[in-house]
């Protein structure tokens, strides 16, 4: 405890202090209450040290030279003295030792009076500083604690972007569960998805786990899923635990886990032993658990059918696309389209419309073998990814399907309609390129169904020009590349102002366009995703430096007084892609453009999946001037501990955050204890999505220093930017 509290004092700044404070000393230590050394300094010798005992000497024993301090001679003829360092919460410390040769000289060694008062000065500037690193780190402590309790409860889902990362999510909140309510276990089931994911407490796991896992997923959830609302077993003679819980001794509590409809998808369940009584706190933390469990689950299923939704869906696509071209395995993916639901949502109702949804899945499900898979897409969309399974067979799944569902109907007051579907069917093989082609090909097989007359199945053929076509049209993978090749990118920029202090300069973060062929301009959205999944970000993030530092150094010597600052987003794929590193620093040499006046935006998802190579490529360019930006940050499942470890200047708060804090108080309680960290590890925070002038007040209020979002300006071209800072710059100098 005292080492690490001591290893917060600065010593290089003592090492210049101290020898004035005591004038011919010729060693001054530090160490801890045990005698350890910690620190040590020998006036007029170069350096301090933090090993060795010197002429230190057990066996001479210490004798009083005053109120606080001791005194002894060794046989060296040394004189050493020595004062307790003391603290308010944890008392005595360490001891601060100043050794002395004896000599008529040094009249400091004999003096009392002056002596006493060196100590006092000394221990005063020590113990203050250590005091203030205390207070300093409790804050820290707390503000982390009050910003994980947030994250717990309300931040969990918000970036959980695959399959697996949500049941990741999903057990890591399963486990949260245990030991944030300090209960012996924890459970989280979903029969309908397949979902059984416990967590223990070693100390108080109850005994026969499995059998109470057994009696969770029966009795208990038919209890839960039939009434959809909570169960609690805190007494002994509930009717209840009998009947539910087999007579046993532990307490219970059970809370339905509810989809957008009200019905129950599963349940979230504790259990203590040893007497423990659950109260309303425990009740309201576990529901709150349970809500964030259900949007978890829905990143990847559909909250009106129960299917796997399409961010679910790719993953399993993506494994037997490995699985065709490694193992040689046939498989073959099915668009559905049901047709002309619009007409029954326009005569009959939304709620109509989604009853037929509902219904349609649950033929679907019937039709289909237990190894293929099924998923929701969106709207009146599905897909289904059939194993073991050629072309042909997957035809006469398709006629399957489509025969099926004919045998719907809507009827509503006096009508009556039919229902059909169409389908479109591609095969998936050892030449299939990817899934981002396989899905467009299947669509576009359907939308040609669909055209062509609807119920109907139409097969992809690479040879259907029609088709190819289509195909072509949707394919944003190939517009990249040719906008990499041929500069078709352009560069656009939004301001961020700075909020706390008129006398800031303002950000500019940089942004992307593409402009196709007929010099229509795209937004990020549409092609970025195309770009990531082909890992083609790297090559992305290059074209946006390069071209970033070229125009800004074009006219540097022009803008550099006005104090501006340039803002890049970096991928995640970018800070693991070998040379690239090295790439930024050739361009950042190569520029007239001073390096502290460039900041480098990174996710604070993408950090934390890539920590090691994060912390390495921030620290190098750090080395050379750069600053660097926490983005997103208070969205993901990290705590403030990872600040420690990333040595960032800047923390962008989630955007989701702070367009709420007017309105939520959730969301200002996070964006206040993301502002007040900040503060003490020294860190400007930056807020986006600003909206309106009150959520600026509200952001001025709570101490942001930096502000962005539509309210502030919205994006536009680079050289738009450049063109007034150019003669901002200009009139400054005239």
């Amino acid at each position: 405890m005292s080492t690490r509290l001591l290893g917060s004092l600065s010593m290089a700044k003592y090492e210049r202090l101290l020898p004035r404070v005591f004038p011919g000393a010729v060693r001054i230590d530090i160490r801890d209450r045990n005698g350890a050394l910690f620190w040590s300094v020998r006036p007029g010798e170069n350096g301090s040290e933090a090993d060795g005992d010197g002429d230190d000497d057990p066996v001479v024993a210490w004798t009083d030279f005053g109120p606080g301090i001791k005194r002894r001679q060794l046989p060296s003829r040394q004189l050493q003295f020595r004062a307790a360092l003391q603290m308010r919460q944890h008392g005595h410390i360490a001891w601060l030792i100043v050794a002395y040769d004896l000599q008529p000289s040094v009249p400091m060694a004999t003096a009392p009076e002056p002596l006493r008062r060196a100590f006092s000065d000394a221990k005063a500037f020590l113990q203050e500083e250590l005091e203030l690193q205390a207070e300093c780190n409790q804050l820290a402590v707390e503000l982390t604690e009050r910003y994980e309790e947030l994250n717990l409860m309300y931040s969990t889902e918000d970036h959980v972007e695959h399959l697996e990362e949500s049941q990741e999510a999903l057990t890591r909140l399963v486990h949260n569960c245990a030991d944030y309510l300090d209960v012996g276990a924890a459970a989280l089931i979903s029969r309908e998805r397949n979902l059984m994911l416990h967590s223990t407490n070693s100390t108080m796991a109850p005994e026969d786990v499995d059998g109470i896992l057994e009696l969770l997923g029966t009795a208990i959830y038919d209890r839960v899923e039939a009434q959809v609302s909570s169960l609690v077993l805190n007494e002994t003679d509930d009717l209840e635990r009998q009947r539910l819980f087999a007579g046993r001794s532990e307490n219970l509590l059970a809370m339905p886990v509810v989809d957008d409809h009200g019905t129950s998808i599963g349940i979230i369940a504790v259990i203590v032993h040893g007497g423990r009584v659950f109260s309303n706190g425990d009740r309201n933390l576990l529901e709150v658990m349970a809500k964030k469990a259900s949007r978890i689950i829905h990143t990847h299923h559909d909250s009106l059918t129960g299917l796997m939704n399409r961010s679910g869906f790719e993953p399993t696509l993506v494994s037997a696309l490995t699985n065709a071209r490694t193992k040689g395995g046939h498989y073959c993916l099915l668009h559905i389209d049901i047709d002309q639901l619009h007409v029954i949502n326009d005569l009959m109702g939304h709620q109509e419309g989604d009853a037929l949804i509902r219904r349609v899945a649950k033929v679907l499900r019937g039709t289909l073998r237990d190894s293929d898979v099924l998923a929701r897409l969106g709207g009146d969309e599905f897909a289904v990814l059939a194993t073991n399974c050629d072309i042909r067979q997957g035809h006469s799944i398709a006629d399957k399907i489509r025969m099926a569902v004919r045998e719907l109907t809507v009827v509503s007051a006096n009508r009556q309609l039919d229902v059909s579907v169409s389908l479109g069917v591609a095969a998936i093989d050892a030449q299939t390129d990817g899934i981002v082609g396989v899905m467009a090909s299947a669509e576009i097989a359907c939308k040609a169904a669909k055209d062509g007359g609807r119920d109907r199945i139409q097969v992809f053929e690479k040879d259907n020009t029609s088709l190819v076509r289509r195909s072509e049209e949707i394919e944003w993978i190939g517009r990249v590349q040719q906008a990499l090749r041929e500069d078709m990118f352009e560069l656009h920029c939004q301001p961020v102002a700075p909020l706390a202090s008129d006398r800031w300069p303002t950000h500019y973060e940089i942004l992307i366009r593409l402009i196709d062929d007929e010099g229509i301009i795209h937004s990020p959205g549409l092609f970025m995703p195309a770009a990531e999944r082909y890992q083609l970000m790297p090559q992305v993030d290059r074209w946006v430096i390069q071209n970033t530092l070229r125009t800004v150094g074009k006219i540097w010597k022009i803008i550099a007084d006005t104090g501006s600052v340039f803002c890049i987003n970096l991928s995640g794929q970018s800070l693991t892609n070998t040379g690239f590193l090295t790439f930024v620093i050739d361009e950042i040499d190569r520029s007239p453009i001073d390096s502290n006046r460039i900041c480098f935006e990174i996710t604070e998802t993408a950090a934390i999946s890539n920590i090691d190579e994060a912390t390495l490529f921030i620290e190098a360019l750090r080395a050379k001037g750069c600053r660097f930006a926490l983005d997103d940050f208070g969205a993901g499942l990290s705590s403030f501990g990872y600040l420690k470890v990333l040595p960032v200047d800047y923390l962008k708060i989630d955007g989701s955050f702070v367009c709420e804090v007017t309105t939520d108080d959730v969301s200002l309680s996070m964006v206040e204890a993301i502002c007040q960290i900040g503060r003490t590890m020294g860190l400007q925070t930056i807020a986006e999505y600003v909206g309106n002038d009150e959520t600026i007040e509200v952001l001025r209020g709570i101490g942001v220093d930096y502000v962005q979002g539509f309210h502030i300006g919205m994006p536009v071209p680079l050289k738009q930017i450049l063109g007034g800072l150019r003669r901002g710059g200009t009139a400054a100098t005239a």
